[in-house]
């Protein structure tokens, strides 16, 4: 079964924003469930992967999470085609500062909540998103 979103984070772990987006976005999956949001391999469709390509033109909304202002995820995906519904920024929407190359590590786990607090309310409107929908899982 297919989630109702599909989220694509840019999850380079080559500074501390690009690893928040991976593991924030790992966190709302967690909060709201594999059949309201699941994410997308980015790599995958970039490449072509039959499968995953099929897949992410049969969801309905795409929500994209990048770190900083170079939005390496949103270009990437929009050169495929693949417009987000819902986009956020770490860097421009929720100012968190970018640390940097080798700064993969440099966060919190407060800092991973946050983000994935901005995630759900960034998507709230759009897709109906309900961290109760979750209840007796």
């Amino acid at each position: 079964m297919l989630p109702r979103v599909g989220l694509f984070a840019c999850f380079s772990g080559g500074s501390n924003n690009g690893s928040l987006t991976g593991m924030a976005a790992l966190e709302v999956v967690r909060r709201l469930g594999d059949e309201a949001v699941g994410i997308c391999s980015l790599p995958a469709v970039l490449n072509s992967v039959p499968r995953q390509s099929s897949m992410i033109q049969q969801i309905d909304n795409v929500m994209v999470v990048d770190g900083c202002h170079y939005a390496c995820a949103k270009r990437l995906l929009e050169a495929k085609g693949i417009k987000p519904d819902v986009y956020l920024n770490l860097e421009e929407d929720l100012q968190l500062v970018k640390q940097g190359p080798f700064s993969s590590l440099a966060f919190t786990a407060n800092d991973v909540n946050s983000v994935a607090d901005a995630i759900i309310a960034a998507g709230k409107d759009r897709f109906h998103w309900s961290e109760n929908s979750r209840a007796g899982k």
